[in-house]
């Protein structure tokens, strides 16, 4: 019990012993019952408080670890030029086509779930070619299993990019060293995850970013299986902080 509650309890018992006129007995009855209010709600609100602010001030966790992938742009241009889109030079040329793209099913829209978070995106579409969907709810399904198997509870990864025109490409390029004029992200089979945090949910409104290592190293080690299994080409990128991931079937 915190030192406040303790305080108005004594002042409240001490109120009770005294004996009052008549005419100030309503009133100071009104004002004993305020003071048991505000000491249920102190009651109440510190742990939640407490709870509070320790779900949305994690501790620091340490060095994240994660695996160096090394599958370089060739490779990652290989596979989506045999599997992607054709390339739109112009963003408004895009948004004219992508209906008639997601009719034919040849692209398909990304949106936030229980296992991946679609960050706010400023130089790419979230859309992907089919096979890129699939690859992320496996990959999602995969982490949760890893996670479920060490008693972690439920965590969402973060994907930050998704399919660009040369248009968005260009104007990234100008901020990012790393972006290449011909990348692999024109063609809808690539996309990045960033490994410097995930999304946690400890409860149905809230949404709090977490860096733990030991979860990010189960994410990586949940990508690199199905990189082993050739379904998908990687490189880690340390200026970015995030996994560059190309689908290959």
């Amino acid at each position: 019990m915190n030192e406040w509650v303790k305080n108005n309890i004594e002042l409240l018992q001490r109120i009770s012993r005294l004996r009052l006129k008549k005419q100030f007995r309503k009133p100071f009855k009104w004002i004993g019952f305020g003071v048991l209010i505000l000491i249920f709600v102190s009651i109440i609100y510190s742990p939640i408080s407490n709870y509070h602010h320790h779900l949305t001030h994690p501790n620091s966790y340490g060095k994240i670890k994660v695996d160096w992938y090394k599958d370089f742009n060739p490779v990652h241009l290989k596979y989506a030029k045999a599997n992607g889109i054709k390339p739109f030079k112009k963003n408004k040329d895009f948004h004219k086509e992508v209906t008639v793209l997601m009719k034919k099913g040849e692209l398909v829209k990304i949106k936030s779930c229980r296992n991946y978070q679609v960050e706010r995106l400023t130089h790419s579409h979230p859309y992907l070619v089919p096979m890129g969907k699939k690859f992320l709810n496996d990959l999602g399904k995969r982490f949760q299993k890893k996670l479920d198997e060490n008693d972690l509870g439920n965590y969402a990864f973060q994907i930050t990019s998704l399919l660009r025109t040369a248009e968005t490409q260009k104007s990234l390029s100008k901020s990012n060293k790393n972006a290449s004029s011909n990348s692999s992200h024109l063609y809808g089979t690539t996309f990045d995850i960033a490994y410097d945090g995930l999304i946690k949910r400890p409860l149905p409104w809230m949404k709090v970013e977490v860096a733990d290592p030991k979860i990010i190293k189960l994410l990586s080690e949940a990508l690199g299986e199905l990189r082993n299994e050739g379904r998908c080409v990687v490189v880690t990128e340390r200026i970015e902080k995030c996994f560059h991931i190309t689908v290959v079937k």
